[in-house]
């Protein structure tokens, strides 16, 4: 356990060998989140990679039903990031208490669920999919089985992660996705170039998930873990609640589209929406390298009743960066570069690649104020993402005739996101800071709500125990 010092000075933890005092420290969490964010680029160049080459191997109605595999695991992320976030949040709190055995019986406990619900998600697949394949237009209802095969590998490594991030072990963490990455590459380009075509691609999906869980699980032991209390597993399910609502929203907004342009535009036309949806969500990819390394210290920023604003101010600001930097370059190269990579048939997409771009960066940076809010257990912002999907949705069903119509109703949903999230951050500023019968924290609650918390003042804190 973590303790102090004749000094008063955080020891070092000998259980992780780090400083949990020092893991929020502004240079420390720069250098390891730059070295998650490096880690996630690469993973993403190489997905990239081989959608390229799937791409060029495969025709585009092909492509289109490669890229529905891998529209429906990102539909099943709901779930995964859902229990990485749950994992994150309470093994940051509990490193920072140095209460490391209630983080590993609480993995232990979120495993065990996670295999079931990877168990009914893959049924699902498995078992529906001949009505998967007839619904969407698919030749083959082959890779929804061969999908479904790999979801409980996928889900119970999501808690392995959760907990990497809340320790802020984040060179552990950037290794899965390097693992992840080459194995899917390796195992997609080889299968697709022996002649398996979507069904290779497929298979080197659920081959990436197996070789990521057996690679978190070296990391991640949980031998010898203890039962969770009662009251802990009450706080796991309470938290779930808003959780799930923030990656319902993500889920909606971020693949609706694609499910959209495969339901009801031509095959072929499809397939280059499908390019240019690829390519413009990266910008939100690569953010959330920002949102993992700010959510967990966050969290404990929160936990000692400190501000932790400023880390969300530099986290925008990141975004903000990332995504001008991504529009100039969609605009001025964008469908050279397609149609290079892909074929003549993608090329001349530059505007609506610049668009969608323009659209995923305002739904990151509102997606980074949502996770900072549900960072300190706040629901409100969920809730708004959700309604953000609900409209785009609807403007998409509205504009489903066209790649035009589809990338503008997502430019005006989610710009009227943003403004909404925004006001609801700057208003709950003001309501926090409005509150002056007792010194608040920042969740907007007041001292005496955190019986546990204490403060700087040793006589107020002994009569609020004592209470």
């Amino acid at each position: 356990m973590t303790t102090k010092s004749a000094a008063g000075e955080p020891a070092t933890d000998e259980t992780q060998g780090t400083d949990t005092s020092a893991k929020t420290g502004g240079k420390q969490l720069a250098a390891s989140g730059s070295i998650l964010g490096i880690a996630i680029i690469l993973a993403n160049a190489g997905n990239y990679l081989l959608n390229v080459f799937l791409g060029r191997w495969l025709t585009p109605a092909e492509f289109a039903d490669a890229n529905l595999m891998v529209t429906i695991m990102l539909l099943v992320t709901a779930i995964a990031v859902s229990l990485q976030l749950i994992a994150a949040r309470f093994a940051s709190i509990n490193d920072a208490n140095g209460d490391h055995a209630e983080t590993a019986a609480m993995a232990a406990w979120l495993e065990r669920r996670a295999m079931i619900a990877g168990l009914i998600v893959g049924l699902s697949l498995v078992v529906g999919a001949p009505m998967w394949r007839d619904f969407f237009r698919s030749e083959s209802a082959l890779p929804f089985v061969i999908l479904g095969i790999g979801m409980p590998f996928y889900l119970v490594q999501a808690v392995g992660r959760g907990v990497l991030q809340g320790r802020m072990t984040f060179r552990p963490l950037a290794a899965t996705f390097l693992v992840e990455m080459v194995v899917r590459v390796v195992a997609g380009v080889s299968l697709v170039a022996l002649g398996l075509g979507v069904q290779g691609a497929t298979l080197g999906l659920t081959l990436s998930f197996l070789a990521t869980w057996l690679h978190v699980r070296i990391l991640t032991s949980h031998r010898g873990a203890g039962a969770l209390s009662a009251s802990t597993v009450k706080s796991l399910i309470t938290y779930a609640g808003p959780v799930g609502v923030l990656l319902l929203g993500q889920i909606i907004i971020n693949n609706g589209d694609v499910l959209i342009a495969k339901r009801f535009l031509e095959p072929e036309t499809a397939g280059v929406y499908a390019a240019v949806a690829l390519v413009g969500r990266a910008v939100f990819f690569l953010s959330w390298s920002v949102a993992t390394t700010l959510f967990p210290a966050a969290a404990q920023r929160d936990q000692a009743g400190e501000d932790s604003n400023g880390l969300l101010y530099s986290g925008l600001g990141i975004v903000a960066l990332m995504g001008l930097g991504f529009v100039v370059g969609a605009k001025l190269l964008g469908g050279i570069v397609l149609g290079e990579v892909f074929g003549p048939e993608y090329g001349g997409v530059s505007n609506q690649l610049a668009l969608y771009a323009f659209a995923t960066s305002l739904f990151a940076m509102a997606n980074l104020i949502v996770s900072h809010h549900l960072s300190m257990g706040r629901r409100r912002e969920s809730f708004l993402l959700v309604g953000g999907g609900v409209m785009q949705t609807a403007l998409l069903l509205l504009g489903r005739g066209s790649i035009d119509s589809l990338i503008s109703a997502q430019v005006v949903a989610m710009a009227l996101l943003l403004t909404v999230i925004a006001a609801s951050h700057f208003f709950g500023l003001r309501t926090s800071s409005s509150e002056s019968l007792a010194p608040s924290d920042s969740s907007g609650l007041r001292d005496e709500d955190h019986p546990t918390r204490t403060t700087n003042d040793p006589q107020l804190d002994e009569k609020r125990l004592a209470a």
